[in-house]
Parts: C-alpha cells; structure tokens; sequence
C-alpha cells in the first residue's frame, strides 16, 4: 500500500510541473465527442495488468463505459527461490501450488468532475464500474532431480511442499505446461477510480488513474499451500491510460 501511495504522488507532481511549464492556450480540437477506445496498463498491489475500455457520451459530462481486463494475482506470503549454480532453470516460489490470475468484464459510467479548458488544464473524473469477475487457476509444476542410484532423473511433477522429500527441485517448469488443467472460480467485483487526463489535444486521451478493487469470488483461490488463502481482494492501483476519442 505504501508503494502505491508513493507512486501515485510521484507521478501526480511529475504531471503538474509538466502541465505548469506549457503555454496557456487552448485545448487543440475541443469538440463534442461520441465515443472513445482507449488501453490501460497499471500496477496493483497484488500484481499487473491491462485493460481495454470503450466508452460513448450519454450527456454533455457523462459517458457509458465497457472496459475488460487482465491482471496477475500474487499472495502476499509469496517468496522466489533460485537453485544455485545453475543459470538454466527458472525459479520457483516455495508453497506455491497455483499461479493466479484474473479476468474482468465491466459496465458502468464516468463523470466529469472538473473539465479542461486550457492546454495546461486537468481534467478531473471518477468511474464506478462493476460486473463479473473469473480468477485463472493453474497448478505449479516443477523440474524435480529424484534420489536414485543412477545419479538422479529428471521429471516434471506437480508442485507441493511434498516434493522436497523426493528430490531436489530445479525450478519451475515451462510456463505453458499442462496448460489444460487450469481452472476458473466465478466472481464479481466492483471499482472505483479517479482520473487525471492532460492531453493537450482531445482528441487524445492521455491519463493517469488511481483507485480501488473490491473481488468476490465463489470460493478461495488455492495459491499457497499451509497458509491462509482468500476469497476477498481489496486491491489498489495505479495506471497510464492512452487512447482516441471519435466524433
């Protein structure tokens, strides 16, 4: 959270000594437009991710918004072990049994709160969008060294913290492996957000948005093994928005 937090300020007084040092003049092709697509990309505090969002103009400061998502999910317990001397094996995360991640599809609106009226002017608005929610479920396999007589065999197994009974565990193995046993967990979420846009020309979208998530899922979301797990994620974010607005 206070990763975030420092982040968001950063970036914030980054803009304004930016939007300060430009001329006061107006806003380039200020017009009333229909309809935007636009992309996101943002950090939050289980993760990363990217969105894609449409949205069209249902009054003079209001629009109507779709916006889907992907994004990685991390447990906090969560820390990465590297075999030693050996360059070709990719780490693993200790009582990790499933990688995470989640998908979301959203409807909701934006408001304008305060509009730009110069180049160096900010517009101001929040979203309120909520919908469905599915967390991606995929169990850890691992290259694992057996104990034999013949100097050892190497094989891939499903990950638990079982298997450093067995052998020594190289590291993970290759991200797509056994991709087909990935397994989906119903939700739902909501979201609110605050955005900051600066383009100087707006026909543009050029932002930079910070807010919340609140996830629901049907059941906990299997990560980590002998430890606590969840099916409630309160997360924060912080993300660059970029896109074009048609008439």
């Amino acid at each position: 959270m206070r990763r975030a937090n420092f982040i968001t300020i950063l970036l914030l007084s980054v803009i304004s000594l930016a939007l300060t040092a430009q001329p006061n003049r107006d806003v380039a092709n200020k017009a009333y437009y229909r309809s935007h697509n636009s992309g996101s990309v943002f950090m939050h505090s289980r993760g990363i991710g990217a969105s894609y969002q449409h949205g069209w103009r249902t009054s003079g400061f209001s629009n109507r918004i779709l916006s889907v998502e992907l994004m990685t999910l991390r447990h906090p317990k969560e820390y990465k072990i590297n075999r030693a001397g050996s360059e070709n094996t990719r780490g693993y995360f200790y009582g990790k049994v499933n990688s995470a991640a989640l998908f979301r599809t959203s409807i909701g609106w934006q408001k304008v709160l305060y509009d730009k009226e110069v180049k160096r002017g900010v517009r101001v608005s929040y979203f309120a969008l909520f919908g469905p929610s599915v967390a991606l479920t995929k169990p850890v396999y691992v290259e694992l060294i057996t104990n034999t007589g013949d100097g050892g065999k190497s094989q891939l197994v499903r990950y638990s913290t079982d298997v450093h009974n067995q052998g020594d565990v190289m590291g993970r193995a290759p991200i797509l492996y056994k991709v087909n046993s990935t397994r989906l967990i119903p939700g739902g979420h909501a979201r609110g957000v605050l955005n900051f846009e600066y383009a100087s020309d707006d026909s543009f979208i050029k932002a930079i948005e910070t807010g919340v998530n609140l996830d629901v899922f049907a059941k906990e979301i299997p990560i980590m093994e002998n430890t606590y797990n969840t099916q409630f994620y309160l997360t924060l974010f912080i993300g660059f928005q970029f896109g074009q607005r048609y008439l």
